[in-house]
């Protein structure tokens, strides 16, 4: 795990953004005076969800205190709630039951969140699920990995009523006998931070599936991995085959890729990709999701054969270069 002096020091770093940064010292202050909304707010920040009313209570809070004068804009509220939270964050963090290369990327965010905004390509907005996304790494709700992250969450039994009947039978086995049960698995989600935003890199995604593999050893109950997204479905791939390498590493070592339904043409499915708003405007392009079940005894086996991916080891130069997609 990082050693004392590594948390020691990222706890500082968060320490003095809270009390010099000229953008967070006035609510930093409001806080130790006891302010009502921002007491409400820091409690609200560990519910954050895509979905529920912890976002929209926020904005609440937030417009608030904008008008009592408070100085809240260019995502002061934002960067306040997220770097308070990751100050606190940090006693629990050596005892989380992760791989040591997740706890050195937690002290990495939480110092790049208490840095100038400007150090992250996605602004502290509470509008936008990045400040989703950073809120829960900041409460140790989201564990970041590298180009993914994930959460510790499950297949929601609603997704049934998604799936083309055709193709139930096969979901559920999937479900029921190779990831034993609905929950609890890791469940992988796209950093919003990560560098290079359009840009996907395949050893960057394994790495990541590493550290996951990693952590889900300190972590017996974790059945496996689980992620749905039009990045995963096959629909997608016929259309852009450069992304085709995403499902490779589940195909080819006892995952499975199986269909849940039609994916909204605002999920970013055509976003930065003419060849599929093209398609998709000429009809040949129906846009879907795909869910995505890797059981932890397959997960775990490809990580024990692929000890080169380790943070710890000296990697080779690959005599091929790897995958790199444009999402």
């Amino acid at each position: 795990m990082p050693d004392t002096a590594v948390l020691e020091a990222t706890r500082e770093v968060c320490r003095s953004a809270l009390e010099r940064d000229e953008d967070l010292t006035p609510l930093s202050a409001a806080w130790r005076g006891g302010h009502a909304r921002l007491r409400e707010s820091r409690g609200l920040l560990p519910r954050v969800r895509t979905y529920g009313p912890a976002v929209p209570q926020l904005a609440v809070h937030k417009a608030a205190l904008a008008a009592e004068g408070y100085p809240v804009a260019g995502g002061a509220f934002e960067r306040y709630l997220i770097v308070a939270a990751a100050h606190d964050a940090i006693g629990a963090l050596a005892a989380l039951p992760v791989d040591q290369r997740v706890k050195e990327l937690f002290c990495r965010n939480f110092e790049v969140y208490a840095a100038s905004p400007g150090k992250l390509p996605e602004p502290f907005d509470v509008s936008r699920a990045s400040f989703i996304a950073m809120g829960r790494i900041a409460t140790l709700s989201r564990f970041p990995a590298g180009q993914l992250d994930w959460e510790v969450s499950g297949v929601p039994r609603s997704w049934l009523a998604k799936v083309p009947r055709r193709s139930l039978p096969r979901l559920m086995s999937a479900i029921l006998f190779d990831l034993g049960g609905f929950q609890p698995a890791f469940f992988s989600h796209l950093n919003p931070n990560r560098r290079n935003q359009g840009v996907l890199l395949e050893r960057e995604s394994l790495r990541s599936y590493h550290r996951m593999a990693r952590s889900m050893e300190q972590q017996p109950e974790i059945k496996g991995l689980i992620t749905a997204s039009w990045l995963h479905s096959p629909d997608t791939h016929a259309v852009s085959p450069h992304l085709s390498w995403l499902n490779a590493v589940f195909l080819e070592n006892g995952g499975h890729v199986l269909p849940l339904g039609p994916a909204r043409a605002d999920s970013g499915v055509l976003h930065r990709s003419p060849e599929r708003q093209k398609a998709y405007e000429s009809g040949a392009f129906t846009p879907t999701t795909s869910l995505v079940i890797w059981p932890r005894a397959a997960m775990l086996a490809w990580a024990a054969a692929h000890q080169e991916l380790r943070d710890d080891r000296p990697r080779p130069t690959p005599a091929i270069a790897m995958g790199e997609a444009r999402a």
